[in-house]
């Protein structure tokens, strides 16, 4: 379980040490999915274009886990 500072810490700590894809340079952002908070590359959350889709689908850009929600956050 995390407490909400522990939460923020751990989010803050994410974006500064990955502020961007290692793979296409773009900035990162905090997106949730399915109960997890993840720091993931901008582009391959919203590719433009069909490389850009391609690109998303087959390479590896940043995506990784930063908090478990399904742990639960407390007050």
């Amino acid at each position: 379980m995390y407490d909400r500072a522990r939460a923020l810490d751990l989010i803050d700590r994410a974006i500064d040490a990955d502020p961007y894809c290692p793979l296409c340079g773009a900035p990162t952002e905090i997106a949730e999915a399915d109960g997890v908070i993840v720091l993931r590359c901008r582009a391959a959350a919203a590719p433009n274009g069909v490389l850009g889709r391609v690109s998303a689908a087959v390479l590896p850009h940043l995506r990784s886990r930063v908090v478990d929600l399904s742990d639960g956050v407390a007050a």
